[in-house]
């Protein structure tokens, strides 16, 4: 249980990594980029939450609340890894 808990924190610190790269990058890509890793790595985050609020209580609203987390967490994790494959896929291009 304690390498979940490690792998929640160091998701979220890598979350709070790529919010301050968006935030602070001005190139529109590379923006891009930071984005969809921010949402990767949020949605990881909210999923391994969701998990961890499951495995350490078993109750129906703690169970019903990481359900929900797991689930957001999910489409965070998808929706971020697509929009990273596709600019990452644009960001090639350009340099070839």
């Amino acid at each position: 249980m304690d390498s979940i808990a490690t792998i929640v924190i160091i998701s979220f610190v890598l979350f709070l990594f790529y919010v301050t790269k968006f935030f602070f990058t001005s190139e529109l890509l590379t923006k891009k980029i930071a984005g969809s890793r921010a949402r990767l790595t949020f949605g990881l985050f909210l999923l391994l939450y969701g998990v961890f609020q499951i495995i350490s209580k078993i109750e129906l609203l703690t169970i019903v609340i990481g359900i929900i987390f797991i689930i957001f967490g999910f489409a965070n994790l998808y929706r971020g890894y697509l929009q990273n494959k596709h600019y990452k896929a644009i960001q090639n291009k350009q340099t070839v």
